[in-house]
């Protein structure tokens, strides 16, 4: 039980190396106490992680969503030896879950009645306006709605994976 603590805490301790991990369970107060005073030959430990890492990356994520839950981990200003970073997300390019949900009817709205214009059109009904190719239009929204459609997926599926693991 001992390893995959250890090798969780070697993340954020930014020890990298197995070697590194084994010098820490000697010197560093947090890795002694999580060894439980036991020290991994630096082989043992490689060993373990490249055979068990998908599992330590889970095991590391649930610390953190517990850390957060627990109200101990706090994500702000990421500092690298004293300088800040700043993070260069656009507010306009970032898109919520609930503005996915709107811009997903939005598109199956509009592919519905440009499908409309189409058949009208077909009729003799009504006149397109110059230069509006309704089969593009309709192609354009339709590549859209399945990356929209798996991103709200992916979204529910890690909502109800944090409930059930949380609740």
């Amino acid at each position: 039980m001992v390893m995959p603590l250890v090798c969780s805490l070697a993340w954020p301790a930014r020890a990298g190396s197995s070697r590194k991990i084994e010098k820490a369970t000697y010197e560093s107060i947090p890795f002694r106490f999580i060894a439980g005073g036991l020290h991994p030959d630096h082989d043992t430990i490689a060993n373990f992680r490249k055979t068990f890492l998908a599992e330590i990356k889970e095991l590391f994520v649930q610390i953190l969503l517990l850390a957060k839950v627990a109200g101990v981990l706090n994500l702000g200003n990421i500092s690298v030896d004293g300088s800040k970073i700043h993070a260069d997300a656009s507010k306009s390019k970032a898109v919520s879950y609930k503005r996915l949900v709107e811009l997903e009817t939005q598109l199956r709205q509009e592919v519905h009645e440009l499908l409309e214009l189409g058949e009208q059109a077909d009729q003799g009904a009504l006149r397109l306006p110059e230069g509006l190719v309704v089969e593009d239009e309709i192609a354009i929204r339709k590549e859209w709605l399945p990356r929209v459609d798996k991103f709200i997926i992916t979204e529910k599926t890690k909502t109800c994976k944090f409930l059930q693991n949380h609740v």
